[in-house]
């Protein structure tokens, strides 16, 4: 828009055959385009930075259209593109400048040292210190990066500045005030953190805390604080923590806790140097803390619990899932301190599950089972289940095969000979072989049009924005516009519309009765409109309440296809089966994996805790249907994991099978899981969160697992059973060995289920011929190291 005013004034001002006249012509157009672009992110990045309001809006039908929990990511991405853009419209005008000053153009050369280039060159300046210290937060004390953060607020000042230059002061030139874009919306911010400060500040002590260190050198610290009676959070989500006797500075730490609980309770990883938590350390270490000089020591290790004062300011952030209890299963992954929003998790369920009666809990669950059976009836969806009995049944042997579907997002090939080394011992001929593979193929390329479906289904309403950000800015640019673009604007509105008319009549099915009505008067209104603005020749020439129709109609339509696009499929109908509306999850599958057995062995005890209370209150056949405990420990330190193995020893939670000194398979506990839930023939349909909070990499591994894992349930006829996936990554990353789903195989030994698949299968089966007639057809070339592969597969 911006751009467009600008360049058609360069085509008045600059006469033809000018030197640079292109320059001159294209330079200045660019520049005002992008400063208009870069107000925009200015605009838009206070309201990310509103953590209250965002806390807030979360637990409303607002998050059903926008991802609150991504609004971090959001705000990152925002911050590097502003940088980004500023850094290169410098960089651009910069040379322009130089390029006519050194022509001899005497004005440019001026322009250069003139005072809005200055404060141009210092916003980019401060923008880069600001990118920077982003870029590598995760290496630098946190107060460094926090204050450096806040140098954001004297770019807006230095922004406002920049177009009251003494151009504009004098009138010598009418510029665009900057202040415009941003103010509404930081203004708004600062109302927001002064509510922060004001409403959600809470004074308290420490309760209990201890001191972790591991094999690898990492330590932690854990502290239990007395909880605020006004303070309600829920599972997932974070506070600020400051103590005045270390420094002012507050710090964002996920809550432990449950929600019922009486303490606030926080694993903190601790760094060395001075930072924040070496500090931390030093109070609560019965031996103190060595590495810090005597000044700072000032006796923190003598300090007792209840003389430490904390403030408590929040709770911030989301809830794992605002809709979790709407699914009958979770499986919550944590690595390291990742695990930390999982055990609130757990220990919410346990507390839920402990104020109910067992057999009164099981009842209603079988009618709630027979409801829903009842409704998927109706609906026509009764039918989308089958049972895997026995190792040799089609349905297991699909299953097996489709472990390696995930080969077909180009992710974790080695797995694909398990799958097709699981076919080559099923009892089938040759031809009922190929007959199979064929149904996979046809049903894997059913899945992925499904999968490319569904992100295509994001471009629409993409599209829409497009066409009302145009449809504003040719209707009130104050230019004479060029030919053809008043048609750009039909053709652009017509195309949109008939792809809200094809998105309603494919999800008319699935939507509610009255807004699939809505939608038809919706379209046909905006017919008639269309209509009417084609005889009176209004396109382009749209005046207010033209405009206001315009923008109307197109925002229901796009807030309808994001709606469509963005919401789950996974029916749930346990809100409304429900007979006493208190919601429980039918079990909660905790999943922990660690390298620090010292770690484990201060957080066992709670863990135990909620185990032995569950069984004890239910039974410990009844606590198994709806809780399992599984903790994974990878620590080299043998000292500490025998230690561990003692502490454990004779407790419930050993008996339970819960501690495992290994790494995890998380494919196949994935897998697994699908398999228990479709072999449950207490109903035919569930639904799965699988949860994960830990490091991007590992978070990523399983996110590919679980695409895999709907693929297969998806070919192997089992539809009715679903899952959600819902993934957060926070804490410093550090160098640490390669991550994987899969657990290491030791070199010296090969594992004898490979080995008997391989050895078995070969003399039956062609595997390399096979796995080149299942997945060469359909992906190219995308698995050529694949199927020309003879060695053996691990």
């Amino acid at each position: 828009h911006f751009a467009l005013i600008k360049f058609q004034e360069q085509e008045e001002k600059v006469p033809e055959g000018s030197n640079r006249y292109w320059w001159k012509r294209i330079a200045p157009p660019l520049e005002f385009g992008s400063m208009h672009a870069i107000l925009f992110q200015m605009g838009l990045i206070p309201l990310t930075m509103s953590r209250l309001s965002i806390s807030a809006a979360s637990s409303t039908v607002l998050n059903r259209f926008i991802p609150f929990n991504r609004m971090l990511r959001f705000h990152i991405h925002l911050g590097y593109t502003m940088v980004l853009i500023v850094f290169l419209a410098t960089i651009f005008f910069f040379a322009f400048f130089g390029l006519l000053c050194s022509d001899g153009d005497a004005s440019f050369c001026a322009k250069m040292t003139s005072e809005i280039m200055i404060t141009g060159y210092c916003i980019l300046a401060f923008l880069l210190v600001i990118g920077g210290s982003a870029f590598y937060r995760d290496r630098m004390p946190y107060e460094i990066f926090y204050a450096l953060h806040h140098l954001v607020f004297i770019v807006y000042a230095i922004a406002t500045a920049h177009t009251l230059d003494v151009a504009q002061r004098t009138q010598e030139k009418d510029r665009s005030q900057t202040f415009k874009w941003y103010s509404a919306t930081l203004l708004y911010y600062l109302c927001d953190r002064a509510a922060m400060h004001m409403n959600h500040r809470y004074f308290t002590s420490i309760a209990a805390s201890s001191a972790v260190s591991s094999s690898e050198g990492s330590r932690m610290a854990i502290i239990k604080l007395y909880r605020p009676t006004l303070f309600h959070f829920r599972p997932g989500q974070y506070c600020m923590l400051r103590i005045p006797a270390i420094d002012t500075h507050w710090h964002p730490f996920s809550i432990a806790s449950g929600p019922d609980s009486d303490y606030l309770e926080f694993y903190i990883e601790v760094h060395a140097g001075t930072s924040w938590t070496n500090k931390l350390w030093g109070m609560i270490d019965n031996h103190g803390d060595q590495s810090l000089p005597k000044k700072q020591k000032f006796g923190y290790c003598k300090l007792s619990s209840e003389t430490i004062v904390v403030e408590v300011r929040g709770p911030y952030g989301t809830e794992i899932h605002s809709g979790i209890n709407e699914f009958s299963h979770v499986l919550a992954v944590g690595s390291g301190t990742g695990i930390v929003p999982m055990l609130s998790l757990l220990k919410h369920h346990i507390h839920q599950l402990r104020c109910l009666h067992p057999e009164s809990y099981f009842q209603e669950q079988k009618l709630c089972d027979r409801k829903t059976q009842h409704l998927l009836d109706l609906n026509g969806m009764g039918n989308g289940k089958r049972h895997f009995d026995g190792p040799n049944s089609y349905a297991n042997y699909t299953t097996n095969v489709c472990k390696g579907m995930n080969a077909l997002m180009g992710k974790t090939q080695s797995r694909l000979s398990l799958s097709i080394g699981a076919m080559a011992q099923m009892d089938m001929s040759e031809k009922e072989q190929k007959t199979s593979l064929a149904h996979i193929r046809r049903e894997s390329r059913k899945v992925k049009l499904g999968i490319y479906g569904g992100v295509m289904n994001l471009l629409p309403p993409v599209f829409g924005v497009s066409m009302i950000g145009l449809t504003l800015s040719w209707n009130t640019i104050p230019i004479e516009l060029y030919d053809g673009m008043d048609k750009v604007l039909q053709v652009g509105t017509i195309v949109f519309q008939s792809l809200f008319a094809l998105v309603a009549v494919a999800a008319h099915y699935q939507s509610p009765r009255f807004l699939a009505y809505t939608d038809a008067v919706i379209f046909v209104i905006s017919a008639f409109v269309d209509w009417y603005w084609f005889v009176k020749g209004l396109w382009a020439n749209f005046g207010p309440g033209d405009l206001t129709n315009y923008v109307l109609l197109l925002s229901y339509m796009i807030i309808r296809m994001w709606y469509d696009a963005v919401e789950s499929k996974n029916k749930s109908w346990r809100k409304e089966v429900s007979r006493s509306g208190f919601l429980t999850l039918d079990k909660v599958t905790f999943i922990w994996v660690t390298r620090s057995a010292s770690l484990v062995s201060k957080i066992v005890p709670d863990i135990i805790g909620l185990w032995d209370g569950l069984s004890k209150a239910w039974g410990e056949e009844a606590a198994r249907k709806v809780c399992d405990i599984s903790i994974f420990i990878t620590d080299k330190d043998d000292d500490a994991c025998t230690s561990l193995l003692k502490e454990v020893k004779g407790s419930s939670i050993n008996e339970l099978g819960a501690i495992k000194f290994q790494r995890p398979d998380l494919q196949d506990i994935i897998e697994n899981h699908t398999i228990d839930r479709i072999n449950d023939k207490r109903g035919v349909h569930s639904s799965t969160l699988l949860a994960f909070c830990g490091s991007p990499k590992l978070s990523a591994h399983i996110h590919h697992a679980k695409i895999a894992n709907d693929i297969s349930t998806v070919i192997s006829g089992n539809s009715l059973h679903q899952m959600d996936f819902v993934s957060e990554s926070y804490g410093s990353s550090k160098k640490s060995r390669e991550t994987s789903i899969y657990p290491k195989p030791k070199q010296d030994i090969t594992p004898k289920r490979v080995n008997t698949i391989y050895n078995d299968g070969v003399d039956r089966f062609d595997v390399e011929k096979h796995t080149e007639v299942l997945f060469s057809q359909e992906c190219g070339s995308s698995f050529e190291i694949v199927s020309s592969y003879n060695g053996p597969f691990y």
